[in-house]
């Protein structure tokens, strides 16, 4: 691709480009930090300016749970938050600092435990041969607590989901399998975990809060999601985590 089309990114050589926004200095700065740190699967942060930002291509297969079945093995989620543990664990030390300094897309939570990523969905990852071998798509980046991050991961991941028609995912029990998975594999102890359908319940109320906030205040992207019925989608979700929240914590501690 060699042009953009509204807000989309576009590939320009080795280079993944897109329009600059306020919060680009501190994604570029928790970019170069995590590089500095030994966390070479994100993007290298390539530079900006008033109207674009640039940040490195990282080859892989990207996709969604309901477009490739691969996204949906059990490699996969496994592979998916260990590294977004991995993640957390190198952003947690240098969260405070980074915090202070910049502004975000999101607002920030307490308390700032790391840089959540904001949105690491199976659309925001890199598939090599089946594992995921790295993050992208880090707009949404902002402080906040590990939980924060995590119980959105595992909303996408499992997915936690009444509007999923693809077989193996649509069952409340298959769901709250893949969680457990995923809460196993990121090495979250027990004794975190029953808070866990609180939490998503509380980031997807904040997630649409943000979508109208962001449509009142005449931004188009949000504006569409909204006239599409995200917010709908995000309301119906919240139901469905609050109706089996009590059959989700027993699957994630048992």
């Amino acid at each position: 691709m060699q042009s953009a089309t509204g807000d989309e990114p576009f590939r320009q050589g080795k280079f993944i480009v897109r329009s600059a926004r306020r919060w680009t200095p501190g994604v570029h700065a928790l970019l170069a930090a995590l590089h500095r740190h030994g966390f070479d699967v994100a993007p290298f942060p390539g530079g900006y300016d008033d109207a674009w930002e640039r940040v490195t291509y990282l080859p892989g297969d990207t996709g969604d749970l309901d477009d490739r079945t691969d996204m949906r093995s059990e490699r996969a989620l496994r592979s998916a938050a260990s590294l977004l543990r991995r993640y957390h664990d190198c952003s947690a030390l240098f969260a405070e600092g980074l915090a202070a300094a910049y502004a975000w897309q999101l607002p920030a939570r307490s308390p700032c435990e790391t840089i959540c990523h904001g949105d690491f969905a199976p659309y925001n990852i890199v598939l090599n041969d089946g594992e995921v071998t790295g993050i992208i798509d880090f707009e949404a980046a902002h402080p906040g607590s590990r939980s924060w991050d995590l119980a959105y991961a595992i909303y996408r991941w499992a997915p936690l989901s009444s509007g999923i028609a693809i077989e193996g995912l649509d069952r409340l029990a298959d769901q709250i399998n893949r969680a457990r998975i995923f809460v196993d594999a990121y090495g979250l102890p027990l004794a975190e975990r029953p808070s866990l359908p609180d939490i998503i319940v509380e980031r997807l109320q904040a997630l649409f809060t943000f979508m109208e906030h962001e449509a009142a205040r005449g931004i188009e992207r949000y504006r569409r999601n909204l006239q599409d019925g995200h917010d709908r989608i995000y309301r119906e979700d919240i139901a469905y985590v609050a109706k089996w929240s009590v059959e989700i914590v027993a699957g994630l501690t048992r």
